[in-house]
């Protein structure tokens, strides 16, 4: 009797330590949170006149937060730029910076998530997403992401035949055909929702990360303690123009998540370095600095099935880079192969779009988004 009494002050001593720390302690530290300026004065004030942050969603994208959250959105995007996580979500350039707790004062219902099997939609609102993509991929996401697991929602939208005031086409190049929609209010709310979606406001607490400085080529000297730093810029400086232009055109292709880009930063990370177990690193990889016809159909047709990269095992889909997949030029293609081949360590020759356009005819007859296996691509005869 004496040990069950004890037993059970026991755990109510637990569950109150817990509430206090859970519910007491966040109240404490974050109930009194409100908008403030991005900085503060000398007395530590807010300045007059200054813009407060965060401001309200505007009545329609306020609306669109319900809707989003009633599809279950959520379920899949996290709205967090997380400062802990492999590979950093601000060099994923999902943010400038992490974001804090005074980052959602404003919302009902706080949509962290802790689900990534799609982007972090913090900063959805600015990218360069326009709205007709959004209603397209709302309405039927594989037809703008072929690889989507993102369920479709018709329901949202009316589908016509012919075009019409307000109406969105949706062009089906396998059958030439189009399909018109036409976005119910719910549907605009949830864009509205989404293009209203930014953490673009530095906060007293957590500015943007910098950027490095770009090097000074006229103050490096042999006497500076850095001569790795001084080495890597001695080299950058003795790149031909076309090559610099070329390598700088392909890492906007790299980052680019709209038309004309390849929106390979998902997958393979702004650093290169993959996610573990998923996708595989572009960093030292042979795939990458090693034959370029194979890297060439690979960003042609795309790659299937179990690979080995720097010695580990991966299993997966990678659609053909740009948005819709298999969309980027000769020249885009030639850019973007250029810049991972010479960026992150990586040192080797440049891709031209001759040589692209050489691979393409040679496999002109391969059906569009046929894609490759490693048992193909090592076979050189293919």
């Amino acid at each position: 009797m004496n040990n069950l009494l004890k037993f059970a002050i026991g755990i109510f001593l637990t569950l109150a330590v817990a509430w206090l720390a859970f519910v007491v302690g966040a109240r404490v530290q974050f109930g009194d949170l409100s908008p403030i300026s991005e900085s503060l004065g000398e007395d530590n004030e807010i300045p007059e006149d200054a813009d407060l942050f965060p401001m309200p969603l505007p009545g329609l994208a306020e609306l669109g937060s319900s809707e989003y959250l009633a599809l279950g959105c959520n379920t899949c995007h996290t709205q967090q730029v997380r400062m802990v996580e492999a590979g950093f979500d601000v060099e994923r350039g999902w943010g400038k910076r992490p974001s804090m707790a005074r980052d959602y004062i404003y919302q009902k219902h706080v949509m962290l998530g802790n689900t990534r099997i799609g982007p972090d939609l913090t900063n959805l609102g600015t990218r360069v997403i326009d709205t007709e993509w959004l209603h397209k991929h709302l309405f039927e996401p594989q037809a703008v992401v072929p690889e989507s697991v993102c369920p479709p929602s018709p329901f949202l939208y009316d589908l016509r035949e012919f075009s019409s005031d307000h109406s969105i086409e949706l062009f089906d190049e396998e059958n030439n055909s189009s399909r018109f929609i036409v976005p119910s209010s719910r549907a605009t709310r949830i864009v509205a929702y989404l293009q209203s979606l930014k953490q673009d406001y530095e906060l007293p607490e957590m500015a943007f990360i910098e950027e490095p400085e770009s090097i000074d080529l006229e103050k490096l000297s042999a006497s500076d303690s850095d001569l790795a730093t001084n080495e890597i810029a001695l080299e950058s400086a003795a790149l031909p123009d076309w090559l610099n232009n070329q390598i700088a055109s392909g890492k906007e292709i790299y980052m680019k998540a709209a038309p004309g880009g390849g929106l390979c930063f998902t997958c393979h990370q702004p650093n290169g370095q993959g996610l573990a177990g998923q996708f595989p690193p572009l960093a030292g990889s042979d795939w990458v600095l090693g034959d370029k016809e194979r890297l060439i159909k690979i960003s042609i047709h795309g790659l299937m099935g179990e690979i080995e990269v720097n010695g580990v095992k991966y299993n997966n889909v990678m659609a053909p880079p740009g948005i819709p997949p298999g969309s980027l030029t000769d020249q885009q293609i030639a850019d973007v192969l250029t810049y991972i081949r010479n960026d992150w360590g990586n040192s080797a020759s440049a891709v031209s779009p001759f040589e692209v356009a050489m691979v393409r005819d040679k496999i002109k007859g391969r059906a569009p988004m046929q894609m490759w296996t490693a048992a193909e691509l090592n076979n050189f005869d293919n």
